[in-house]
């Protein structure tokens, strides 16, 4: 078992009721999918395989346990409108975090179905830090 995430680069409907309904209806499609794969998950894949490189690339098996990915060849977890990643589960805390940051900035929508979530591009940008306090005082010490 692995903690897997759906990488879509088409349309979603924007209900969260609707958007598994249609996740579902791309898997579908997906295992089968014969057409080119989508230029913005080969970008993808070129960005993570940076990071993180492909189970695939490492030479022996000792190697491998350093890596993130559950599966390889990455690249073939791709398709025309959506990608699928498995991650160790005990990597997932780290690596899930880097791929939605790094697929939104793409325009790419992640689907996290172990927690239920899905991550879009514009709630990515619209999403602002918490601004950190600059001063070091106590907070009892406000007045001084």
């Amino acid at each position: 078992m692995s903690y897997t995430i759906d990488l879509i680069v088409s349309d979603l409907p924007s209900s969260n009721d609707e958007v598994w309904k249609a996740i579902e209806a791309l898997r579908a499609v997906y295992y089968e999918d014969k057409r080119e794969k989508s230029p913005k998950l080969l970008q993808l894949h070129e960005v993570l395989t940076e990071k993180y490189p492909c189970l695939s690339s490492y030479e022996d098996d000792e190697d491998d346990d350093e890596c993130p990915w559950a599966d390889g060849p990455m690249l073939n977890n791709f398709a025309h409108e959506m990608g699928m990643l498995a991650i160790s589960f005990s990597r997932a805390d780290e690596v899930v975090p880097y791929v939605v940051q790094k697929a939104n900035a793409l325009g790419i929508v992640v689907a996290d179905g172990q927690s239920g979530k899905v991550y879009r591009p514009q709630q990515a940008a619209s999403v602002q830090a918490t601004p950190q306090p600059t001063s070091t005082k106590a907070w009892w010490k406000f007045w001084q």
